[in-house]
């Protein structure tokens, strides 16, 4: 249920990027083994693959510790953004605070802030309209968070 939510949030979001040139739609799931520099969200001390978060905006920004299991990006040729969910051991309280700092760092202003049960969104736009981003935070029934950043801004 909880993930079908996550799709449903990201869908709609992405529609707000634009209809024209889905195909474009670059569905990145490569992983990387040894990964060494700052584009690949790994869980400390985690040996395992991570998934490259590469040319995320500077207003995206991901906690430490913070590990990527999809990554999804497109580009209209007006807007170009994506979704990105990362796994997290960080309490869902102290990711809404983390983003809540950085929104406010790059200019986004909260328009929307909803809870239910398991859930805790955040959603964030510049005053211009060039840069949106949605933060859902997700728990399941055996306490582990998954964090969905869906981000989109005008390229023209």
């Amino acid at each position: 249920m909880m993930m079908r939510i996550m799709i449903m949030l990201a869908a709609i979001a992405l529609a707000g990027c634009g209809d024209a040139q889905k195909d474009q739609a670059d569905a990145s799931t490569t992983t990387i083994d040894e990964p060494s520099d700052a584009n690949v969200a790994r869980a400390d001390g985690d040996k395992g693959p991570g998934v490259s978060v590469g040319e995320l905006p500077d207003f995206v920004e991901l906690p430490r510790g913070a590990r990527a299991i999809t990554n999804m990006r497109m580009n209209d040729g007006t807007r170009a953004g994506g979704t990105l969910t990362l796994e997290t051991a960080t309490a869902p309280a102290d990711l809404l605070a983390f983003y809540r700092a950085s929104m406010a760092r790059h200019g986004l202003k909260i328009g929307l802030e909803n809870s239910a049960d398991q859930m805790m969104q955040l959603m964030g736009e510049s005053e211009d309209k060039a840069k949106t981003l949605m933060v859902t935070v997700l728990t399941d029934d055996e306490g582990v968070t998954t964090l969905n950043l869906v981000h989109s801004r005008t390229t023209s």
